[in-house]
């Protein structure tokens, strides 16, 4: 199931797949390199986050979409890897989902603008703790780190890999001036830059309304076109040999990223994340339904919906689970115990 709402913005949050996939999937070397050095923006430390326990199974990370603003999360999602299965599990969270603020209901994405007013007055460190905080609340679930990043790294990132070959299945055109947003594609199998790729995630209608194929479901459509999208340049794109662009992508990194993602520990987890495929990822939507509270458009999340998706989908299991006998918890020697008895013999 996947999440809408009617901005235009929401491939903000695929651009963290390619930033910190990207750079993963470059292989081990590479983060090596990127290991001995910074990896985004310089953070103040944060008190939201969590510590990642290897025995609990998942790595959680929060990935947020910033406006032009730099005050609003147009895109929040959080990226969960199950240690054991490579899966990795997205749960989009609608900036429209309403939280409270002290005695006051806000939608979720304008808690980044109330985070940076906390940190000039010297309450927090920054801005971003006061998101993860509330992702925390609705969810119940750690998150050990977060990556924000723009639109502008997103076109970046696609070039610096040297663009997509990608079917594209529908003529697609869309002006809006008020934006400087130009839509023209044709349809047909064709190679992608950064700008055509950008158009290309952001499409969701004509300008007379037509709304092809998928897109008749509005805002669903279009991330599902985004989700393939994304797919695709994983299985083109992130491999080792990919390698030749890792100081291109590393000012990417440091030019639009911010991050509590270290290059330490990129090169810890590189052989998690470099086994993951298209094939393993699999998106949800915060349980829940639009709607007008005092003239106001809400997404008012169910938590007991949104208990049972955590409990079913967001929870780790043992490697005796997935009966693997040479994969083990990230930042651990095997444990023989927690393996099947053949396994440990």
């Amino acid at each position: 199931m996947l999440f809408g709402n009617n901005k235009n913005k929401k491939i903000i949050a695929l651009v963290f797949c390619f930033t910190i996939i990207v750079s993963s999937f470059l292989g081990v070397a590479a983060a090596k390199k990127l290991s001995m050095t910074g990896l985004g923006a310089k953070l103040g430390e944060l008190t939201s986050t969590d510590k990642y326990n290897p025995s609990y199974g998942l790595l959680n990370i929060l990935l947020l979409g910033i406006d032009e603003s730099g005050a609003l999360c147009d895109t929040i999602m959080l990226f969960s890897i199950d240690q054991y299965s490579s899966e990795v599990n997205l749960l989009s969270i609608p900036r429209d989902t309403r939280v409270m603020v002290g005695s006051s209901h806000v939608k979720i994405n304008s808690t980044l603008g109330i985070g940076k007013q906390e940190v000039a007055k010297g309450k927090i460190n920054e801005p971003e703790d006061y998101v993860i905080s509330k992702v925390k609340e609705i969810t119940g679930m750690p998150i050990h780190y977060f990556v924000s990043v723009n639109l502008q790294g997103f076109k970046d990132v696609i070039d610096a890999l040297g663009g997509v070959d990608y079917d594209v299945p529908y003529d697609m055109n869309y002006d809006d001036p008020t934006q400087n947003l130009h839509i023209h594609l044709q349809a047909g199998y064709q190679h992608l830059d950064g700008q055509a790729a950008h158009d290309y995630v952001r499409y969701r209608h004509d300008s007379n309304g037509r709304s092809p194929g998928n897109y008749v479901k509005g805002d669903e459509g279009r991330i599902e076109a985004q989700q393939n999208f994304i797919k695709e340049v994983i299985s083109q794109k992130l491999t080792g040999a990919s390698v030749a662009h890792i100081t291109e992508l590393y000012k990417i990194l440091n030019k639009y990223v911010r991050t509590n993602f270290t290059g330490a520990d990129l090169a810890k987890y590189t052989s998690l994340i470099t086994t993951i495929r298209p094939e393993k990822i699999t998106t949800y939507q915060l349980p829940g339904e639009a709607q007008y509270i005092g003239g106001v458009s809400y997404y008012i999340y169910d938590p007991v919906a949104t208990q049972e998706l955590v409990d079913t989908v967001f929870q780790p299991r043992s490697a005796a689970d997935y009966d693997i006998v040479n994969d083990h918890p990230i930042g651990e020697e095997p444990d023989e115990s927690a393996l099947p008895t053949d396994a440990a013999e």
